[in-house]
């Protein structure tokens, strides 16, 4: 796991300052590569995390034999000694054991193509000097990041934004992606909060050649329908799990686990509890009584204690907002989930002890695990009752509904569910993916020239295939939160402190298989992860299969009404913002009202006003 940088362009430039910026993803070793291109020159950096082949000659950047391709590689290729294997079969020669090299040869043997073969997680730059090209490429779901810019000429990259703006590029906001983060919490790719700098999006690889940048997509979530029978499907799933969780166990380091004893952590548990020789760590966060709703320790004890594990707990306190400039420098731009926060102090104390953790991250999407594809389930049914009955619901009923605002969800799921009833299935899906609604925005930023605000989502139903509502919303999702919200948190907060966090659910051939699956094997009425269960049954102690979904979030709503209130008064102050110039502070003003008189949940929408606050004290 690493940090990767460089540029194309007419001259040489100083790559020591973007590096600085990007050290803490790899505080073990950096390199840098200066050659000539046809135009002019290219610079690459690197540095380094080791895991896999702690010896010098995992050293980056790494070339072949003759010295005309050069390459910078941030992730992890699980499959490398089976594609090693393959290229030696066809003459290829190797001088280490890492998965970096297996990289280069299967460039030269296969091309562009050479990204079909990998396996695993990863943001790379490849140098090929005999035609004079660059290519970038990330992984298939998105786990590790990757980002450049074309402004100003020539092409620079990174993996983080940091990097980029280091290397002297513009800070000027762009107003479209403000919005879109208001609507979402992140800023969808290709577009981020910066107008100068862009992301590779999930599966996708870039090509510079002649002074231009191509982008071009090289994986999609697709796979035929799987017609076996269930069980078969159980054991076959079985299988696929064991062998994910056993491929992410490779290294040259100690591993651990994050474990909240919820269905998904603990299945890697146990697996990997399978395949080790030493006892699995683990490390589970814990909240104050009053916090209950958010507390999962007894779970985590039942598991830890039925696998033997060496668990940790690690209790989380309001001061941990104390954080949050840190939080925002790592992710460069505003990020609103403030999950963020608690993945950033599990990261800082699980690194005192590992420095590879695997995660649960997205065994809700993989296996419909969410309590809105519920609510998608329900609203096929729902919309068989008379636009009138539902208007009037949506209309008269719905904002009656008062919501809590100390973690108990449901009146709140409730109210959205009747707000967007009158509306086509895609839109009231949008809706409880949303936060600001666009009109919200617009009265907010006071403007309404932000159409592509809104197109997002409902350009992935429109690509999403064809079938059973519930699988579309669940691409939608594969495609959206889980890249763009639960993988970037998870990356740069863990990277923040060196920590490399691997996501077996994310495996992409899992997913595939996954894909394959009718909505209805996966989840059966309003039973959700039924095929995961009873692939998981036999591993697991009764009461972690029979338990409640509690999702994995800090008690924002308590903590904005009491110790972080102050906070809240001081940097939403209305004459603050009004200097400021972006908000109009009177919507702002009746949310915050709203909330603490217990009217509404309005927690993520302050927290995101207050990220974006933060974001702006330190990068404008």
């Amino acid at each position: 796991m690493c940090g990767i940088v460089g540029r194309v362009g007419r001259g040489h430039v100083d790559l020591g300052p973007a590096m600085a910026s990007i050290a803490h993803r790899g505080p073990d070793d950096r390199g840098t590569y200066a050659g000539e291109a046809r135009d002019g020159a290219v610079d690459l950096g690197f540095v380094r995390l080791a895991i896999i082949d702690l010896s010098p000659a995992g050293h980056q950047p790494m070339t072949n034999e003759d010295g005309t391709v050069w390459l910078v590689f941030n992730g992890e290729i699980y499959n490398f000694q089976e594609l090693r294997r393959e290229l030696e079969g066809l003459g290829h020669r190797f001088r280490s054991q890492t998965d970096s090299e297996t990289i280069l040869h299967a460039y030269e043997q296969y091309g562009d193509g050479f990204v079909q073969r990998l396996r695993g997680m990863f943001g790379l730059a490849i140098w090929d000097a005999r035609r004079d090209r660059l290519v970038l490429a990330r992984d298939r779901l998105g786990i590790k990041p990757l980002y450049y810019s074309t402004a100003g000429g020539g092409l620079s990259f990174c993996s983080e934004m940091k990097g980029i703006l280091a290397l002297g590029q513009s800070r000027e906001l762009d107003p479209v992606s403000l919005a879109s983060y208001l609507h979402l919490l992140y800023v969808p790719p290709p577009r981020t909060i910066f107008s100068a700098i862009r992301c590779v999006p999930p599966g996708y690889l870039l090509v510079f050649e002649n002074g231009q940048a191509r982008v071009e997509r090289y994986w999609d979530i697709a796979r035929p329908p799987d017609h076996r029978d269930y069980r078969t499907m159980v054991a076959h799933l079985q299988g696929m799990l064991d062998e994910v969780v056993k491929q992410h166990l490779i290294s040259d380091v100690p591993l651990g686990a994050f474990l909240s004893g919820g269905l998904d952590s603990s299945t890697l548990v146990a697996l990997m509890a399978r395949h080790s020789s030493a006892p699995v760590r683990t490390y589970c966060m814990t909240f104050r009584e009053e916090e209950g709703l958010y507390d999962e320790r007894e779970y985590a004890r039942i598991v830890a204690r039925h696998f033997g594990t060496v668990h940790t707990e690690i209790p989380v306190k309001p001061d941990l907002v104390n954080d949050l400039p840190a939080m925002v420098r790592h992710f460069d731009e505003p990020f609103g989930n403030p999950t963020a926060l608690l993945i950033y102090l599990l990261s800082k104390e699980t690194r005192k002890h590992v420095t590879v953790a695997l995660s649960g991250d997205g065994g809700d999407e993989a296996f419909l695990g969410y309590p809105r594809y519920q609510g998608a389930w329900l609203a096929r049914s729902y919309h068989g009752l008379p636009m009138p009955v539902r208007r009037l619901l949506a209309l008269g009923i719905a904002p009656t509904i008062r919501e809590s605002s100390v973690g108990d969800h449901r009146r709140r799921r409730a109210r959205e569910f009747l707000s967007s009833g009158a509306k086509p299935l895609d839109a009231m899906y949008e809706d409880w993916l949303g936060y600001y609604t666009v009109d919200e925005i617009a009265a907010l930023l006071g403007r309404d020239d932000l159409e592509e605000t809104a197109r997002v989502i409902p350009d992935l139903f429109a690509a999403a295939p064809g079938g059973d509502f519930v699988d579309r919303a669940n691409y939608v999702d594969l495609k959206s939160f889980l890249p763009h919200n639960l993988l970037r948190y998870s990356d740069r907060m863990s990277m923040a402190h060196a920590l490399e966090v691997r996501v077996p659910y994310c495996d992409h051939r899992l997913i595939e298989l996954m894909a394959g699956v009718a909505g209805s094997q996966k989840m059966r009425r309003l039973e959700c992860k039924r095929l995961f269960k009873d692939a998981v049954r036999p591993w697991l102690p009764e009461p972690i299969l029979s338990r409640k979904k509690l999702g994995f979030n800090p008690p924002m709503g308590i903590w904005l009404n009491r110790e972080l209130r102050p906070m809240v008064d001081e940097q939403l102050d209305p004459a603050r913002l009004r200097r400021q110039g972006y908000f109009d502070p009177v919507p702002i003003q009746r949310m915050i009202d709203e909330h603490r008189a217990g009217q509404r949940d309005y927690s993520l929408h302050i927290w995101s006003l207050l990220v974006f606050q933060t974001w702006m004290d330190l990068y404008q």
